[in-house]
């Protein structure tokens, strides 16, 4: 149709969202939400499935890292009572459920014997020295030193540490 002032233009004006629109901004919501949702309950699992040799590191770690910071010799130990590794500021890493009063598990530190002048290092995995706790120096070291986790349910797990590092030397 034409008018005297010209063609009429009726052109719709699109104000808003279509419906198809909308769906698909509240699907991508919900799969956001779900992704997140899944990971943060996988994320506050974790803390429950942390094993005692994962426990370990984390307190050699902190044991080392305190002695360095405070310039102080620091000390690590296993309390059966609580069934927890603590070091001597107080800071303390729970073990699992086989550690403590109702558990039969154990943790042992046996510190590996010095080689005499210039022979041969026993091997470190049969070290017999048993002592009550590992003591870490300022300088981020230690004395050579084993570890052995005795859950009480199975074989018992001995790892040799590096003496500067929280690494395992070998895993008999």
């Amino acid at each position: 149709m034409t008018l005297p002032t010209g063609r009429l233009n009726r052109r719709r004006k699109s104000s808003g969202f279509t419906i198809l629109e909308v769906i698909l901004a509240i699907a991508i919501i919900v799969l956001a939400t779900s992704v997140v949702l899944v990971n943060f309950v996988g994320f506050t699992d974790l803390g429950n499935k942390e094993s005692p040799e994962e426990t370990l590191h984390s307190a050699i770690r902190a044991a080392r890292f305190q002695a360095a910071s405070t310039r102080q010799p620091t000390t690590l130990r296993f309390d059966e009572e609580t069934g927890s590794l603590v070091i001597e500021s107080g800071d303390s890493f729970p073990l699992n459920q086989d550690f403590g009063k109702d558990g039969r598990g154990q943790i042992r530190f046996f510190l590996v014997a010095p080689a005499v002048g210039l022979s041969s290092f026993d091997d470190p995995a049969d070290s017999r020295l048993e002592t009550d706790a590992l003591t870490f120096a300022p300088d981020r070291s230690s004395s050579p030193f084993v570890v052995e986790i005795d859950t009480g349910r199975g074989t018992t797990q001995r790892l040799v540490f590096d003496p500067f590092s929280s690494l395992v030397r070998s895993s008999p």
